[in-house]
């Protein structure tokens, strides 16, 4: 069986009363989930750059970035091929005060720790997704 790696970027995005802005993907990797903007590196991209052009396709919003949240590793054994991604996160600022749904997305929303770690246990969110919300907290 083949193994794909990819790498990919994210932006999260927290407003004043600490929620954190998602979007729920259209297709691909995670079709039907919200996550955070983000998406595969393109070549000659540095990640920052990857983070900022994906933030603003799928929110129509520009965003702050501040500092990196940190790398993460998703593993998915497909039917058709592994995949190993490596997903690397910034924290920043939105720059607009309402981010509309953009390219590739369905839904975009403000949501909480909670309503996020709600998600996961339901399946309607990676269980990376928590992990990085967390971490971003810390910083």
């Amino acid at each position: 069986m083949a193994t794909h790696y990819i790498v990919g970027c994210g932006a999260v995005a927290r407003d004043a009363e600490g929620r954190f802005l998602m979007v729920r993907q259209m297709g691909g990797y995670w079709k039907g989930l919200w996550i955070f903007p983000g998406g595969k590196l393109e070549i000659g991209e540095t990640l920052e750059q990857c983070a900022r052009r994906e933030f603003a396709e799928e929110t129509c919003s520009d965003i702050n970035i501040k500092k990196l949240i940190g790398a993460y590793v998703s593993y998915d054994p497909d039917t058709e091929f592994e995949k190993q991604v490596v997903l690397v996160y910034f924290l920043g600022n939105s720059l607009s005060s309402e981010p509309r749904v953009g390219e590739g997305v369905t839904g975009i929303g403000w949501f909480t720790l909670s309503d996020i770690e709600a998600m996961e246990k339901n399946r309607q969110t990676p269980g990376i997704i928590s992990t990085v919300a967390k971490d971003s907290i810390k910083l």
